[in-house]
C-alpha cells in the first residue's frame, strides 16, 4: 500500500471528524439530551471509522490499474448511507 495515499486518507479522516464534530457540538448538541449526544457521537465516529477502514481495504486490494469490484465493499457503503439517513432522521425529529 502506498504510504503517501495511506497518510492522505488518515489526514482526511482526521479533518473530516474534526469539522463534523465541531459543527455537531456547536449546533446540534445544545438541542439534545446527554444520552443522545453520546449516541450521536458514537454513530458519527463509528460510521466515519468504518468508511475509512473501507478506503484502506480498497487501497490494499486494488490491482495495478486501480480497478476493484468488491460486492462486500458496496454493501458496506450502502449500510453507511442507511445509518447516516437514520441519524439525520433522529436528529431532525428532536
Amino acid at each position: 500500500m502506498s504510504s503517501f495515499v495511506r497518510n492522505l486518507l488518515v489526514e482526511q479522516r482526521r479533518r473530516s471528524v474534526a469539522t463534523l464534530m465541531k459543527y455537531v457540538e456547536r449546533e446540534i448538541y445544545p438541542k439534545l439530551p446527554q444520552s443522545l449526544r453520546e449516541e450521536l457521537r458514537e454513530a458519527i465516529l463509528s460510521t466515519l471509522g468504518a468508511y475509512h477502514d473501507l478506503c484502506l481495504d480498497v487501497l490494499k486490494a486494488s490491482v495495478a490499474d486501480g480497478v476493484v469490484v468488491n460486492e462486500e465493499a458496496l454493501e458496506l457503503i450502502a449500510q453507511i448511507h442507511e445509518e447516516l439517513a437514520a441519524i439525520r432522521a433522529r436528529v431532525g425529529s428532536q
